[in-house]
């Protein structure tokens, strides 16, 4: 993949879309629309929870309040009604795969509807559908409750069970769910509203975040736009966490984050332990990136506003976020008098429309032996912003509306080389719905939620140079005149990945762990700021260029639209390990040989096969059964050694680079001291088989109590 466009994958300020959520964020009241990210930048026979009733009205509100996968709700053909003797489970998914169809397509074109033209009328309308869904579901209800299980089958247990563990902030009292969809809907409010000396996050404050070089204008900024967005939710988010524990408590979890780790289908804890066994697989490979990435920026702003405590001050990482370091490429680059290769030229010369981007990222999925999206996709989608003027939200999103295949895009796509990538990730969201709209109901779903957003993103890790140049957007006498040229151009398109991919790790791990421990009441409601440091602080091996004390006020993680959605990041995580997985899988079956980076799997079967039995599967099995499936029955758990392989060329020449440097950073006051690692991946990777071996065992006992 060429640098620029290596650079693009899910880069910018807040780099990861939401797959269009399957309703709008609860009835909340009008006003400005929430905030949305930017676009240029988702064991077999393992047990379920028990629980010993299951009310479809909770289960069908946590369908609407959690924003889930937007699916198919696909209607049951009369000519293949159940029998007369089917069990009352049967009768009753089928009714619920039917009804709620057809009351969820109204949704979705009314949510479209609104999107694609923001008035206050069409935001009436969605809210309208929104509640005749809910009206639905209470009808449900009374039914559901008295459900004989007796005669239920597996696969309609399995459908129940996943239903039950989708509950998500759905709350028996009404008072309830009324004020925790307030709380959510101001503090989204509280972030879309925000704005700094008059600018708002989108475009001003990113754009001076991601380009400038001075000191004290990016610590304004960082600093402002936290104190303009966190401190007015701090009281509303304590609230939001007293009643997210509730909920949970009443679906029969600990609490929060008992529940949301319940969501993969493992205990919560086993589940942490794979999380905090693939940070500690990837962290000698960041910290070696962070070690270098320090040093570079030393030399850009002076030694002398480092401190010895090695930790990077966050404000200049070119991200608000200092999530993603692509922006700052030029000042870390190994070789950046080497010139990089963009496609974005090539594209406007070769009149590329939007349209014809569109057409291009589909014959990569038809090459792999998938079909063409439907016409109506072609004829129905927003892929370019309205000539017209009226507003509409431009962050682009994947939608499945109906079960006759309606799928659709909508993004203000323009000829560059990041809207190249994203239009290759957003249809990656549209081949897995379209492969799974076979399934019914409860399994029209990813097998697990990051498996969505890895798809697409998995396939642009394809788009290599060579791959570049065979469809026309590279020169074929662009290659470099010797071989080193060439070895410094991949060193540099590595970089660029690993400031964006291996960049995001910490922070994406951290976001949850920080909310974790709230729910958890480690940390406690007088130290949020401080919790928050902590961890950004361990983890990601920063500091803020200020104070930022509990007492002020202050609540930093607010300044994240994740946060103040709630909206779960652990699948942002799971997701960038998951893309790198999925790339050698297909790779191996496309007979690659070869460095891993180099490979691309345009044109072949074999690895569209393998993928695509993954996507068929839909949820019909626990995700790690999908995942071996989409590796040709090789892996079976989420795991960083892919990244590492894809990386390694890299890791070597920073092993190089920081030879003599100390590359640990200080730890928070009470946390874990890690040691330098320099060289250190394969000791790591030892550590690993042997706690992975104990889960493995532990899963093995449970199968057989």
């Amino acid at each position: 993949m060429s640098g620029d466009l290596k650079r693009s994958l899910h880069s910018g300020a807040d780099a990861l879309d939401v797959k269009k959520p399957l309703l709008p964020t609860s009835a909340a009241p009008a006003g400005p629309p929430a905030y949305s990210p930017p676009a240029h930048l988702a064991d077999h026979d393992r047990p379920f929870r028990h629980k010993p009733a299951i009310s479809i009205l909770a289960l069908l509100t946590a369908i609407l309040l959690v924003g889930l996968t937007v699916r198919h709700l696909s209607s049951t053909c009369p000519m293949h009604a159940p029998p007369r003797a089917a069990s009352p489970v049967t009768a009753f998914l089928a009714r619920i795969d039917r009804q709620v169809t057809a009351m969820q397509t109204t949704v979705q074109e009314a949510a479209w509807a609104y999107e694609t033209n923001i008035t206050d009328f069409n935001l009436q309308q969605s809210t309208k559908a929104a509640l005749q869904l809910n009206a639905l579901m209470l009808q449900l209800k009374a039914e559901g409750d008295a459900l004989d299980m007796s005669r239920a089958t597996p696969s309609e247990k399995r459908q129940l069970e996943l239903l039950a563990h989708r509950i998500g902030g759905v709350l028996k009292d009404p008072k309830d769910q009324a004020q925790m969809a307030e709380l959510v809907g101001n503090m989204q409010g509280l972030y879309g509203a925000a704005t700094y000396k008059g600018k708002p996050l989108e475009p001003a404050l990113t754009e001076t975040i991601s380009t400038a070089r001075d000191w004290d204008e990016l610590a304004d900024v960082y600093i402002g736009w936290r104190n303009v967005t966190g401190p007015s939710m701090r009281e509303s988010y304590e609230k939001y966490i007293g009643l997210a524990n509730k909920a949970a408590r009443e679906a029969g979890f600990k609490d929060m984050a008992d529940q949301w780790l319940g969501e993969y289908e493992m205990d919560s804890s086993e589940m942490q332990d794979l999380v905090e066994d693939l940070w500690d697989q990837v962290y000698p490979l960041y910290q070696q990136l962070h070690c270098h990435v320090r040093r570079r920026l030393a030399r850009t702003y002076g030694a002398d506003r480092f401190a010895s405590d090695n930790l990077i001050p966050a404000h200049l990482l070119g991200n608000m976020w200092a999530q993603q370091w692509g922006n700052i490429a030029d000042l870390v680059l190994p070789y950046p008098d080497i010139p990089s290769i963009d496609v974005g030229p090539a594209l406007r010369a070769q009149n590329y429309t939007a349209e014809r981007m569109h057409k291009l990222a589909e014959d990569f999925y038809k090459s792999l032996g998938m079909q063409s999206l439907p016409p109506t996709f072609w004829t129905k989608s927003m892929l370019t912003k309205p000539a017209d003027g009226r507003p509409v939200v431009c962050h682009a999103s994947a939608w499945d509306v109906d079960t006759q295949q309606d799928v659709r895009i909508k993004m203000c796509t323009v000829p560059t080389a990041d809207d190249l990538v994203t239009v290759h990730h957003e249809q990656g969201h549209l081949y897995y719905d379209l492969a799974y709209a076979h399934q019914p109901l409860a399994f029209r779903e990813g097998a697990a939620d990051f498996f969505h957003e890895a798809i697409g993103d998995a396939v642009a890790l394809s788009l290599t140079p060579k791959h570049l140049q065979d469809i026309g957007l590279i020169p074929k006498d662009a290659k470099a005149t010797d071989e080193d040229e060439d070895e410094k151009r991949a060193l540099n398109d590595l970089m660029r990945i690993a400031l964006e991919k291996l960049a995001f790790l910490p922070f994406g791990y951290l976001v949850d762990k920080w909310r974790w421990d709230v729910a958890r009441g480690t940390i406690s409601p007088q130290d949020y700021n401080k919790g928050w440091w902590d961890l950004v602080q361990e983890i990601q091996g920063m500091k803020s260029p200020a104070p930022r004390p509990d007492t002020a006020g202050l609540f930093d993680p607010g300044a994240k639209f994740h946060v103040a959605a709630n909206v779960p990041y652990l699948r942002y995580f799971l997701a960038h390990l998951l893309e790198f997985q999925l790339h050698r899988s297909m790779c191996r079956a496309a007979g690659h040989d070869g460095a891993l980076h180099a490979c691309s799997v345009y044109g072949s079967k074999a690895a569209g096969e393998q993928l695509a039995g993954m996507l068929r599967m839909g949820a019909s099995r626990p995700w790690v059964e999908a995942l071996a499936k989409g590796t040709g029955g090789r892996e079976w758990e989420v795991d960083a050694s892919a990244l590492i392989q894809y990386l390694e060329p890299l890791l070597e020449w920073l092993q190089q680079q920081n030879e003599g440097e100390v590359c640990e950073w200080e730890m928070p006051e009470g946390s874990k001291k890690r040691k330098a690692s320099n060289g250190g991946l394969k000791e790591k990777r030892r550590g690993q088989h042997g706690r992975r071996h104990r889960r493995h065992r532990r899963r093995h006992h449970r199968k057989h109590e």
